[in-house]
Protein backbone atom coordinates (compact mmCIF):
# COMPACT_ATOMS: atom_id res chain seq x y z
CA UNK A 1 0.00 0.00 0.00
CA UNK A 2 1.59 3.28 -1.04
CA UNK A 3 0.86 6.53 1.40
CA UNK A 4 -1.36 8.20 -0.45
CA UNK A 5 -4.80 7.42 -2.60
CA UNK A 6 -6.56 8.71 -6.26
CA UNK A 7 -10.22 7.98 -5.91
CA UNK A 8 -11.69 7.81 -9.41
CA UNK A 9 -15.35 6.88 -10.69
CA UNK A 10 -16.08 6.45 -14.11
CA UNK A 11 -19.10 4.03 -15.85
CA UNK A 12 -18.76 2.52 -19.03
CA UNK A 13 -19.80 5.51 -20.96
CA UNK A 14 -16.51 7.32 -19.78
CA UNK A 15 -14.14 4.07 -20.48
CA UNK A 16 -12.01 5.83 -22.86
CA UNK A 17 -11.62 8.83 -20.93
CA UNK A 18 -10.84 7.18 -17.71
CA UNK A 19 -8.13 4.39 -19.67
CA UNK A 20 -6.29 7.71 -20.95
CA UNK A 21 -6.23 9.18 -17.49
CA UNK A 22 -5.21 5.82 -15.69
CA UNK A 23 -2.28 5.23 -18.42
CA UNK A 24 -0.87 9.14 -18.15
CA UNK A 25 -0.78 8.56 -14.42
CA UNK A 26 2.10 5.36 -15.17
CA UNK A 27 3.13 7.58 -17.58
CA UNK A 28 3.74 10.34 -15.28
CA UNK A 29 5.18 8.08 -12.98
CA UNK A 30 2.53 7.77 -10.32
CA UNK A 31 3.65 5.54 -7.53
CA UNK A 32 0.48 5.96 -5.49
CA UNK A 33 -2.83 3.53 -5.26
CA UNK A 34 -5.74 4.27 -7.70
CA UNK A 35 -8.59 3.41 -5.99
CA UNK A 36 -11.50 2.95 -9.44
CA UNK A 37 -15.27 3.07 -8.22
CA UNK A 38 -16.68 1.47 -11.83
CA UNK A 39 -20.11 0.51 -13.36
CA UNK A 40 -19.59 -1.87 -16.07
CA UNK A 41 -16.16 -1.94 -16.78
CA UNK A 42 -15.00 -4.87 -18.88
CA UNK A 43 -13.17 -7.85 -17.05
CA UNK A 44 -10.50 -7.69 -20.18
CA UNK A 45 -9.81 -3.70 -19.17
CA UNK A 46 -9.60 -4.66 -15.13
CA UNK A 47 -7.23 -7.62 -16.49
CA UNK A 48 -4.54 -4.85 -17.91
CA UNK A 49 -4.27 -2.91 -14.64
CA UNK A 50 -1.46 -4.86 -13.58
CA UNK A 51 0.19 -3.76 -16.43
CA UNK A 52 0.63 -0.35 -14.79
CA UNK A 53 3.35 0.89 -12.35
CA UNK A 54 1.50 1.38 -9.34
CA UNK A 55 -1.68 -0.28 -8.11
CA UNK A 56 -5.38 -0.28 -9.23
CA UNK A 57 -7.64 -1.16 -6.47
CA UNK A 58 -11.10 -1.77 -8.19
CA UNK A 59 -14.38 -1.52 -6.24
CA UNK A 60 -17.44 -2.74 -8.74
CA UNK A 61 -20.65 -0.16 -8.22
CA UNK A 62 -23.61 -1.93 -7.37
CA UNK A 63 -27.04 -1.52 -8.64
CA UNK A 64 -27.84 -1.55 -4.74
CA UNK A 65 -25.83 1.47 -4.61
CA UNK A 66 -27.44 3.01 -8.08
CA UNK A 67 -30.75 2.91 -6.70
CA UNK A 68 -29.59 3.96 -3.27
CA UNK A 69 -28.01 7.42 -4.72
CA UNK A 70 -31.11 7.84 -7.21
CA UNK A 71 -29.11 6.93 -10.11
CA UNK A 72 -25.61 6.08 -11.29
CA UNK A 73 -24.72 9.92 -12.29
CA UNK A 74 -25.58 10.94 -8.67
CA UNK A 75 -22.49 7.69 -7.21
CA UNK A 76 -20.40 8.85 -9.49
CA UNK A 77 -20.44 12.74 -8.69
CA UNK A 78 -21.24 12.66 -5.04
CA UNK A 79 -20.68 9.65 -3.53
CA UNK A 80 -17.15 9.89 -4.71
CA UNK A 81 -16.86 11.78 -1.75
CA UNK A 82 -17.85 9.47 0.45
CA UNK A 83 -15.70 6.73 -0.68
CA UNK A 84 -12.81 9.35 -0.45
CA UNK A 85 -13.51 9.34 3.23
CA UNK A 86 -14.02 5.46 3.62
CA UNK A 87 -10.76 5.06 1.98
CA UNK A 88 -8.57 8.20 3.40
CA UNK A 89 -8.70 6.35 6.51
CA UNK A 90 -6.08 4.13 5.14
CA UNK A 91 -3.87 6.92 3.77
CA UNK A 92 -2.14 10.39 4.76
CA UNK A 93 -3.76 12.51 2.30
CA UNK A 94 -5.78 10.86 -0.64
CA UNK A 95 -7.07 13.41 -4.15
CA UNK A 96 -10.32 12.71 -5.86
CA UNK A 97 -10.55 12.71 -9.58
CA UNK A 98 -13.03 13.54 -12.27
CA UNK A 99 -13.08 10.54 -15.00
CA UNK A 100 -11.57 12.66 -17.82
CA UNK A 101 -8.26 14.34 -16.48
CA UNK A 102 -5.02 13.65 -18.46
CA UNK A 103 -1.88 13.91 -16.32
CA UNK A 104 1.03 15.54 -17.43
CA UNK A 105 3.05 15.39 -14.35
CA UNK A 106 3.29 13.14 -10.84
CA UNK A 107 1.57 15.60 -8.68
CA UNK A 108 2.85 13.43 -5.10
CA UNK A 109 4.47 16.89 -3.52
CA UNK A 110 0.63 18.03 -3.38
CA UNK A 111 -0.30 15.03 -1.39
CA UNK A 112 2.49 15.81 0.91
CA UNK A 113 1.32 19.16 1.37
CA UNK A 114 -2.14 18.02 2.31
CA UNK A 115 -1.23 15.27 5.04
CA UNK A 116 2.06 17.94 6.72
CA UNK A 117 -0.14 20.69 6.40
CA UNK A 118 -3.75 19.52 6.68
CA UNK A 119 -5.05 22.44 4.67
CA UNK A 120 -7.76 21.60 1.71
CA UNK A 121 -5.87 21.93 -1.81
CA UNK A 122 -7.62 21.89 -5.10
CA UNK A 123 -8.46 23.70 -8.46
CA UNK A 124 -9.94 27.36 -8.05
CA UNK A 125 -13.40 27.98 -10.26
CA UNK A 126 -13.45 31.38 -12.08
CA UNK A 127 -16.55 32.67 -11.40
CA UNK A 128 -17.01 32.03 -7.28
CA UNK A 129 -20.71 31.38 -5.90
CA UNK A 130 -22.66 33.25 -3.62
CA UNK A 131 -24.80 30.60 -1.40
CA UNK A 132 -28.58 32.52 -1.71
CA UNK A 133 -30.65 29.91 -3.56
CA UNK A 134 -33.17 27.74 -1.68
CA UNK A 135 -31.34 24.83 -3.05
CA UNK A 136 -28.58 25.49 -0.94
CA UNK A 137 -30.75 24.42 2.31
CA UNK A 138 -30.73 21.27 3.63
CA UNK A 139 -34.29 20.49 5.96
CA UNK A 140 -34.97 24.11 5.58
CA UNK A 141 -32.06 25.46 6.97
CA UNK A 142 -28.65 27.15 5.75
CA UNK A 143 -25.34 25.56 6.25
CA UNK A 144 -23.80 28.21 6.55
CA UNK A 145 -25.14 32.08 6.29
CA UNK A 146 -27.38 32.68 3.74
CA UNK A 147 -25.28 35.13 0.96
CA UNK A 148 -22.24 34.20 1.69
CA UNK A 149 -19.81 34.30 -0.74
CA UNK A 150 -17.24 31.51 -0.92
CA UNK A 151 -13.38 33.71 -1.70
CA UNK A 152 -11.97 29.79 -1.84
CA UNK A 153 -14.72 27.98 -4.59
CA UNK A 154 -13.00 24.91 -5.58
CA UNK A 155 -13.39 22.71 -8.40
CA UNK A 156 -14.74 19.32 -7.95
CA UNK A 157 -10.75 17.88 -8.69
CA UNK A 158 -8.48 17.17 -8.10
CA UNK A 159 -8.86 17.74 -4.56
CA UNK A 160 -6.12 16.39 -2.23
CA UNK A 161 -6.96 16.35 0.73
CA UNK A 162 -6.50 14.40 4.33
CA UNK A 163 -9.54 12.75 5.36
CA UNK A 164 -8.74 11.98 8.78
CA UNK A 165 -9.43 15.78 9.30
CA UNK A 166 -12.08 16.72 6.39
CA UNK A 167 -13.48 13.49 6.08
CA UNK A 168 -16.85 13.59 7.74
CA UNK A 169 -17.79 17.03 5.45
CA UNK A 170 -17.24 14.65 2.94
CA UNK A 171 -19.27 12.04 3.88
CA UNK A 172 -21.99 14.87 4.85
CA UNK A 173 -21.47 16.78 1.14
CA UNK A 174 -23.41 13.55 0.07
CA UNK A 175 -25.32 12.45 2.86
CA UNK A 176 -27.59 15.76 2.93
CA UNK A 177 -28.23 14.92 -0.87
CA UNK A 178 -29.52 11.18 -0.25
CA UNK A 179 -31.03 12.62 3.24
CA UNK A 180 -34.69 13.08 2.85
CA UNK A 181 -34.75 13.14 -0.88
CA UNK A 182 -36.94 9.80 -1.02
CA UNK A 183 -39.46 11.54 1.31
CA UNK A 184 -42.99 13.54 0.22
CA UNK A 185 -41.62 16.71 0.70
CA UNK A 186 -37.62 16.12 -0.79
CA UNK A 187 -36.49 18.03 2.08
CA UNK A 188 -32.77 17.58 1.45
CA UNK A 189 -29.64 19.20 -0.34
CA UNK A 190 -30.59 19.86 -3.92
CA UNK A 191 -27.85 22.09 -5.08
CA UNK A 192 -24.86 20.39 -6.95
CA UNK A 193 -22.22 18.37 -5.71
CA UNK A 194 -19.88 20.66 -6.36
CA UNK A 195 -21.83 23.54 -4.16
CA UNK A 196 -22.46 20.67 -1.42
CA UNK A 197 -18.96 19.78 -0.89
CA UNK A 198 -17.59 23.45 -0.48
CA UNK A 199 -20.59 23.97 2.02
CA UNK A 200 -19.82 21.31 4.09
CA UNK A 201 -16.14 21.77 4.36
CA UNK A 202 -16.78 25.36 4.85
CA UNK A 203 -19.21 24.42 7.64
CA UNK A 204 -16.40 22.95 9.92
CA UNK A 205 -13.78 25.80 9.13
CA UNK A 206 -11.87 25.16 6.05
CA UNK A 207 -11.81 29.02 4.58
CA UNK A 208 -8.35 29.82 5.88
CA UNK A 209 -7.28 26.20 5.66
CA UNK A 210 -7.92 25.97 1.88
CA UNK A 211 -4.90 26.41 -0.61
CA UNK A 212 -6.60 27.25 -4.19
CA UNK A 213 -4.64 25.95 -6.86
CA UNK A 214 -4.43 27.44 -9.99
CA UNK A 215 -7.36 26.14 -13.30
CA UNK A 216 -5.63 26.71 -15.64
CA UNK A 217 -2.67 23.66 -14.65
CA UNK A 218 -5.16 21.25 -13.03
CA UNK A 219 -8.41 21.49 -15.03
CA UNK A 220 -7.37 23.83 -17.87
CA UNK A 221 -11.73 24.52 -18.56
CA UNK A 222 -13.44 26.92 -21.01
CA UNK A 223 -10.76 26.74 -23.21
CA UNK A 224 -7.98 28.11 -21.28
CA UNK A 225 -5.07 26.41 -23.15
CA UNK A 226 -6.27 27.39 -26.41
CA UNK A 227 -6.29 30.78 -25.18
CA UNK A 228 -3.65 33.53 -26.95
CA UNK A 229 -0.78 34.09 -24.69
CA UNK A 230 -1.77 31.19 -22.12
CA UNK A 231 -2.16 28.35 -24.71
CA UNK A 232 -0.62 25.14 -24.77
CA UNK A 233 2.77 24.67 -25.70
CA UNK A 234 5.04 21.32 -25.50
CA UNK A 235 8.74 22.06 -23.92
CA UNK A 236 10.92 19.06 -24.34
CA UNK A 237 8.05 16.77 -24.15
CA UNK A 238 5.97 18.45 -21.56
CA UNK A 239 3.05 20.59 -21.82
CA UNK A 240 3.08 24.10 -20.13
CA UNK A 241 1.26 27.63 -21.07
CA UNK A 242 2.75 29.43 -23.26
CA UNK A 243 3.35 32.05 -20.87
CA UNK A 244 5.64 29.40 -18.65
CA UNK A 245 3.34 27.85 -16.68
CA UNK A 246 3.60 23.93 -15.42
CA UNK A 247 0.46 22.34 -16.61
CA UNK A 248 -0.10 19.58 -14.02
CA UNK A 249 -3.29 17.41 -15.57
CA UNK A 250 -5.88 19.05 -18.00
CA UNK A 251 -9.87 17.67 -18.31
CA UNK A 252 -11.95 17.20 -21.77
CA UNK A 253 -13.94 14.91 -23.49
CA UNK A 254 -10.85 14.72 -25.96
CA UNK A 255 -12.04 11.79 -27.12
CA UNK A 256 -14.92 13.19 -28.97
CA UNK A 257 -14.72 14.83 -31.96
CA UNK A 258 -17.97 17.27 -31.80
CA UNK A 259 -16.62 18.44 -28.29
CA UNK A 260 -13.29 19.14 -29.47
CA UNK A 261 -14.69 21.11 -32.52
CA UNK A 262 -16.85 22.60 -30.15
CA UNK A 263 -14.04 23.84 -27.94
CA UNK A 264 -12.35 25.46 -31.14
CA UNK A 265 -15.80 27.30 -31.78
CA UNK A 266 -16.03 29.04 -28.61
CA UNK A 267 -12.53 30.45 -28.94
CA UNK A 268 -13.32 31.46 -32.30
CA UNK A 269 -16.27 33.25 -30.94
CA UNK A 270 -14.47 34.64 -28.04
CA UNK A 271 -11.46 35.74 -29.90
CA UNK A 272 -13.98 37.77 -31.99
CA UNK A 273 -15.41 39.38 -29.55
CA UNK A 274 -12.46 40.36 -27.04
CA UNK A 275 -9.64 40.77 -29.55
CA UNK A 276 -11.56 41.69 -33.11
CA UNK A 277 -9.61 39.13 -34.50
CA UNK A 278 -9.78 35.63 -35.20
CA UNK A 279 -7.41 34.08 -37.66
CA UNK A 280 -4.15 34.10 -35.79
CA UNK A 281 -6.33 32.76 -32.74
CA UNK A 282 -7.90 30.41 -34.25
CA UNK A 283 -4.48 29.02 -35.94
CA UNK A 284 -2.83 28.92 -32.27
CA UNK A 285 -6.33 27.44 -30.89
CA UNK A 286 -5.65 24.78 -33.37
CA UNK A 287 -2.15 24.19 -32.70
CA UNK A 288 -3.37 23.81 -28.92
CA UNK A 289 -5.53 21.60 -29.63
CA UNK A 290 -3.71 19.28 -31.83
CA UNK A 291 -0.98 19.06 -29.26
CA UNK A 292 -3.28 18.49 -26.02
CA UNK A 293 -5.47 15.96 -28.70
CA UNK A 294 -2.87 13.72 -29.61
CA UNK A 295 -1.09 13.78 -26.00
CA UNK A 296 -4.71 12.03 -24.88
CA UNK A 297 -4.28 9.89 -27.62
CA UNK A 298 -0.52 8.90 -27.23
CA UNK A 299 -2.01 8.24 -23.13
CA UNK A 300 -5.21 6.09 -24.41
CA UNK A 301 -3.03 3.55 -25.82
CA UNK A 302 0.03 3.75 -23.54
CA UNK A 303 -0.47 0.26 -21.72
CA UNK A 304 -4.17 -0.69 -20.95
CA UNK A 305 -5.61 -1.06 -24.57
CA UNK A 306 -9.28 -0.64 -25.48
CA UNK A 307 -11.53 -1.07 -28.74
CA UNK A 308 -12.14 2.55 -30.28
CA UNK A 309 -15.86 2.49 -30.18
CA UNK A 310 -17.87 5.07 -29.12
CA UNK A 311 -19.23 3.80 -25.25
CA UNK A 312 -21.52 6.16 -24.93
CA UNK A 313 -23.53 5.68 -28.60
CA UNK A 314 -22.57 2.46 -29.74
CA UNK A 315 -24.68 3.37 -32.96
CA UNK A 316 -22.52 6.34 -33.93
CA UNK A 317 -18.70 6.10 -35.14
CA UNK A 318 -16.44 6.28 -32.37
CA UNK A 319 -15.35 10.24 -32.25
CA UNK A 320 -18.82 11.54 -32.95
Amino acid sequence: MSKYAFVVCADIKYLPEVVAELNSLDFVGNKQDVHFYGYKIPQKVIDQFSLLNYTVIFHEITEYEIQESFGLSEVVCRKRYYYAREVGIEYDAVCVLDADMVFVRDPWQYFQIAADTGFVLCAGKEQNKVYDDPHHQYKGKWLIPKGYYNQVDLCNCPLFIDTKIWGNALERSYQIFVDGKDDMNGDNFKAPDMDAMNICLLEVGSADKTVVLPGIQWLATNEQLLKPYIRAVSDRGLIKTECGIPVFSYHGQYYHKKWRDCQLDNRHHCAEGYLKATECCDNMAKGAMDLLYSNFLRMLDHKIKIEKVNYRHPELPYEE
